[in-house]
């Protein structure tokens, strides 16, 4: 059999697989980016260098251990943390989900509160003088600044998580890593190779596809002049 006889053989399946990777990852980062978003909008100090023991130096001190915290859990090894999760959530596609919303916590966050840092602080001085109240110049000036590149946050630990969704196949979890586990776990047997290849494959398909999404977002909604 060669490899087109396998894949019109096999395409149901793998068409199955691929929608399968397709909606875990972006279950997973909708959530995560979620998370990540609105905590980065509450610890937004509106400052750059908050006064000590004010209300803008705790939420400071609680970014800074947010970005600490998310960061170690990216350190843990992507099997080790599926196997943590499995006494909690069992086989099968919440353990999936569960750990890459984890793995997708940080990135997003970090980007969130580069983004809502960097805005140019004279604009804000600005809004001020105008009687803009903290929370509209968070909403309608701060974060349409910043979703450039929280956007690209979002779009960074996407691609990652296309990966590591792979390796949820050893907690019976749903994507193409079903055909990359089996086809290396059977390696020299009839389409074996096959097997990795096509999952190898068709999650460059699956990165594709969101690529192009992204692409179209930020086309939609954010303005020529700030786009990065």
């Amino acid at each position: 059999m060669n490899y087109l006889d396998y894949l019109t053989s096999n395409s149901e399946q793998i068409l199955f697989l691929t929608q399968a990777h397709f909606l875990v990852v972006l279950i997973a980062v909708g959530v995560g980016s979620a998370i990540s978003v609105a905590l980065g909008l509450a610890v937004s100090t509106g400052e750059p260098d908050p006064p000590r023991f004010s209300l803008d130096w705790f939420a400071a001190g609680v970014r800074e251990g947010g970005l600490v915290f998310t960061a170690a859990l990216l350190t843990v090894p992507s099997l080790a943390l599926y196997a943590l999760f499995l006494p909690f959530t069992g086989l099968g596609v919440t353990t999936a989900i569960v750990v890459l919303v984890i793995y997708t916590l940080y990135t997003v966050l970090r980007n969130t509160v580069a983004g809502l840092t960097t805005v140019d602080r004279a604009v804000l001085e600005s809004a001020r003088g105008l009687g803009y109240g903290r929370l509209r110049r968070l909403l309608t000036i701060q974060l349409p600044l910043a979703w450039p590149v929280i956007l690209n946050g979002i779009r960074v630990t996407t691609l990652i998580s296309i990966s590591i969704a792979v390796v949820g196949a050893v907690v019976q979890g749903p994507g193409l890593g079903i055909l990359l586990i089996n086809g290396i776990s059977r390696i020299g047997a009839a389409n074996s190779f096959y097997q990795v290849l096509t999952g190898t494959l068709f999650c460059l398909v699956v990165a594709a596809v969101f690529e192009i999404f992204f692409a179209i977002v930020q086309r939609l909604t954010i303005p020529r002049g700030i786009r990065v």
